[in-house]
């Protein structure tokens, strides 16, 4: 682990206090990088804001700059601490949901999609994605609370070859982009970027790894069923725009709240 975590309380709530753990030789090469790591988390979380990210309420910073190769010092709890709300571990496949918040959180999490997709960073992958340690149950309601594996790199390609991935087009580069190659314009380029790739990334891992159980089918009235098969295997396929899939999803709650209503 390369946090310790306490807990505690603040103004009455509980609350988390993450910090760097110890490092068992002060020299160590990734030392440095775990530090970088755990400032982009608190530096991307101080510009993003979200319902389904998890809040950090306060952070520390304290003796960053030394030169690990003369450093002879230790420090047990290490450099940087940050504070943030209390979330309890849960597992989506062992959840017991009733039916009105398996769409409530379905919805929260396309929502979620859709703001890392329009962030005021670009467009944001997840890459490292693993829902048993990214995501935490606060006051319930499902949260993001890792970002330091977050980048807005989408990938480039060629307009002979297009994109590998997600049925998208190679599409020309803007003005800021193609800075970065070796193109003088975008009149005679050849490279260009797969964008989007980063929402359907996200788009599938969250399918995989919460669609896929919180939209489950078999555990809807029948009636519904089809148009929960339906939409799961848009999402599959990768032919569903995020928007298309938050109006998909609005339209099936409603659905079922008038159906509730009317028993």
């Amino acid at each position: 682990m390369s946090k310790t975590i306490d807990i505690g309380t603040f103004e009455g709530e509980t609350v988390v206090v993450k910090r760097l753990s110890p490092r068992k030789n002060p020299k160590e090469r990734d030392a440095q990088f775990r530090e970088v790591l755990f400032m982009k988390d608190i530096l991307m979380r101080d510009q993003l804001d979200h319902p389904s990210i998890i809040k950090m309420l306060g952070f520390c910073v304290n003796h960053l700059k030394h030169d690990l190769d003369i450093y002879q010092g230790y420090l047990p709890f290490g450099d940087i601490s940050a504070v943030y709300e209390f979330g309890k571990e849960f597992r989506i496949a062992e959840a017991k949901f009733k039916i009105e918040d398996r769409l409530n959180h379905a919805l929260d999490i396309a929502d979620l999609i859709s703001y890392l997709h329009h962030s005021p960073l670009g467009s944001l992958k997840l890459v490292d994605f693993l829902p048993y340690d990214h995501f935490l149950m606060v006051k319930g309601k499902i949260k993001l609370i890792d970002l330091d594996y977050i980048n807005n790199v989408e990938p480039t390609c060629y307009f002979s070859s297009g994109c590998s991935y997600y049925n998208i087009t190679c599409q020309p580069l803007n003005s800021y982009e193609i800075q970065y190659t070796n193109c003088k314009s975008t009149n005679n380029c050849t490279i260009g970027v797969c964008r989007g790739t980063n929402l359907k990334h996200n788009m599938a891992r969250f399918t995989e790894s919460f669609f896929a159980h919180l939209l489950k089918p078999e555990l809807y009235p029948l009636d519904k069923q089809k148009k929960l098969i339906q939409l799961l295997q848009r999402l599959d396929k990768h032919d569903i725009y995020i928007d298309d899939l938050l109006d998909e999803l609005r339209g099936i709650k409603q659905a079922f709240l008038t159906f509730k209503e009317n028993l």
